[in-house]
């Protein structure tokens, strides 16, 4: 499997595309659609996943979409994040327009791309983790070094609590890539992350 990161817009968010065997997934296409569209030419993509709904993780969706006419995931609790106006800078938009299907925790399966699915409230009440072979896709719920933000339009302190027990749960093995920023390991952020690590 080859995942290729491109940090999109003014955020720096990252957009990975998972390819396999001629197919791709992509996670969070937060802007510049015409750029990840040129990253899909030796591949079919199957399939967009989003973290969450937050504007510098979605804007893309609809130019891949009109492109490509593949199915959207997102979790049915960051719908509010479409429509409610917030302050962002030119050039985002506040939603997409194509349609979605619902994510649930659990199995899912998107073309050959077999993935596990972990409800993470906190950043967003929608925020997911996406797990896929040995790589855990965190949105913005978990960076190298420290955790996404809870004061946001539907961000809860007391839900990231619960959430960060449950990544401790987690396989250590997994390789991280998160929403910002660079990668990481979960056995990585055990022992430092100090959102994580229990001396």
């Amino acid at each position: 499997m080859d995942i290729i990161r491109t940090p999109q817009g003014l955020y720096k968010t990252n957009c990975y595309i998972l390819k396999e065997n001629g197919y791709a997934l992509i996670i969070d296409p937060g802007f510049h659609g015409q750029r990840i569209i040129k990253e899909l030419q030796d591949v079919v993509p199957v399939g967009i996943v989003l973290t969450h709904g937050h504007a510098d993780h979605i804007c893309a969706v609809d130019a891949i979409v009109e492109e490509y006419h593949i199915p959207v995931y997102m979790h049915a609790k960051d719908e509010e994040l479409l429509v409610v106006k917030r302050r962002m800078p030119s050039g985002y938009k506040e939603r997409f327009t194509s349609s979605y299907i619902a994510l649930k925790e659990g199995p899912l399966q998107i073309g050959p791309f077999s993935l596990n699915i972990w409800e993470v409230p906190g950043h967003s009440a929608g925020s997911i983790l996406v797990g896929y072979q040995h790589s855990l896709f965190t949105g913005d719920t978990l960076f190298k070094g420290t955790v996404g933000k809870v004061n946001t339009y539907n961000g809860d302190p007391v839900a990231m609590k619960v959430t960060l027990e449950t990544i401790k749960t987690l396989n250590p093995s997994y390789v991280v890539y998160p929403g910002h920023g660079v990668s990481t390991t979960l056995a990585y952020e055990l022992k430092t992350n100090p959102y994580l690590f229990t001396p």
